[in-house]
């Protein structure tokens, strides 16, 4: 298990070293297990991203809606391949020493376009990637249950003037002392710390002195209490070293991430569209009204399904298909989902003669268009080849993460 490390180049200082905690410092402690469902603490989790050969351990925060959470970039992003990881897995309300059971997994993130090429060229631990180190995850499922946390868009200006704040996560390990943080919960002491603009970096990265947390803390929510006394998401822990934290704090900005996951999360779902400066491997085409199939046809009706732009080169790594065709006998039907480069695979072909309505439900299909191109559009393809049983497809949706072909390199755009 690799754990995503807060970088200990802050302020372009050497590798940090263990040392004996200063009693200034405000260092993580664990959270009491009865606090677990409280505010602000529920909203936080673990992020496991990768897979068991090359696992990566962050920690992230379910915000705006109970579909949605954030973490850090370089949490998602495989340093030793060069290009993102697969959409992450989420374990919530959570804390102990012992290795947590199977969690809910994301169905696909959003990112800022322009960290893959930065991190790339410079490394992950550099202050512009600091300032581009945020996505947001989205899923079918509630991380959740009940509201999520509010967002606090001015979060450059509350941290900057040392409103009261606090940092939660799942350290892995304890700055100073090295000791295992397990898989407990903890968090930074409330307190009045400035944070100050790091030289060089764009206003959405910050750091103070005095405040420690540890290596699978990044991601964790940096919080803020308002006026009335509620705790806001006011940033994401991005970096570190004993003694400081650096963070990426929010902003009007973060509203295009928020907008690009809106049609994935919106009820009913719809296809998600590009957004500018916003990048992901994940497109969800979504049929927009009913259509009806000829009946007794013997060649195929075409649905089209319009995906966002992948690079060149990208391939499916993953494919799943939801599917509803209302009909008195599914029997007559055979469906097939066609590639951008013409690879097709048969979805049903005639089983349950005498039988009504054609219903899938997250069908998996990533073995069937293993290392296909994802670059283009796609489309489902439906013959209703005997008379008197009319078909109409009701539900179609498509969901498609696409990876580099071979090797290293970011799907980004």
């Amino acid at each position: 298990m690799k754990f995503a490390t807060p970088a200990c180049l802050l302020l372009g200082l050497p590798l940090c070293a263990l040392a004996q905690e200063p009693p200034k410092t405000n260092s993580s402690q664990k959270v009491d297990s009865g606090l677990l469902s409280t505010e602000p603490y529920r909203h936080t989790g673990i992020v496991f991203a990768g897979d068991d050969a090359n696992a990566f351990r962050g920690s992230g925060v379910v915000a705006s809606d109970p579909k949605l959470f954030f973490t850090a970039s370089h949490v998602l992003w495989d340093d030793e391949k060069q290009k993102w990881f697969l959409p992450p897995e989420w374990v919530g309300g959570y804390s102990a020493d012992a290795t947590p059971g199977l969690g809910k997994f994301s169905r696909g993130y959003f990112r800022w376009a322009g960290y893959s090429s930065v991190v790339t060229e410079s490394g992950t631990e550099t202050r512009g990637a600091f300032s581009r180190d945020i996505s947001l995850a989205w899923g079918l499922e509630d991380f959740v249950e009940g509201e999520p946390a509010q967002i606090d868009f001015k979060g450059v200006n509350s941290l900057r003037k040392a409103k009261t704040s606090m940092i939660t996560g799942y350290p892995a390990l304890l700055d100073y002392t090295g000791e295992s943080g397990g898989y407990f919960l903890h968090a930074t002491e409330p307190d009045l710390t400035p944070f100050k603009s790091a030289v060089t970096a764009n206003g959405n990265y910050l750091y103070a002195t005095h405040i420690s947390t540890g290596p699978g803390n990044s991601g964790g929510p940096v919080w803020s209490q308002d006026d009335g006394g509620q705790w806001k998401v006011s940033g994401l822990l991005v970096s570190g070293r004993p003694s400081e934290a650096g963070v990426y704090a929010m902003s009007s900005s973060v509203k295009s991430l928020l907008r690009a996951a809106s049609p994935v999360i919106a009820d009913p779902r719809k296809s998600n569209k590009s957004v500018q400066l916003v990048s992901t491997d994940t497109c969800r085409m979504v049929m927009n009204k009913p259509k009806r199939i000829p009946d007794g046809l013997h060649r195929w009706t075409k649905i089209p399904l319009k995906c966002i732009r992948f690079p060149e080169g990208s391939v499916v790594a993953t494919a799943y298909l939801d599917l509803n065709i209302t009909t008195n006998h599914r029997g007559d039907l055979i469906v097939a989902v066609l590639g951008p480069d013409g690879t097709m695979a048969i979805v049903h072909d005639g089983q349950g003669a005498g039988e009504d309505n054609l219903e899938f439900d997250d069908l998996p299909l990533s073995a069937l268009f293993q290392d296909a191109s994802a670059v283009g559009n796609w489309a489902l393809l439906v013959q209703d080849r005997l008379t008197a049983d009319p078909a109409v497809v009701t539900k179609l949706e498509l969901e498609i993460t696409a990876q580099p072909k071979t090797g290293g390199g970011s799907t980004d755009p």
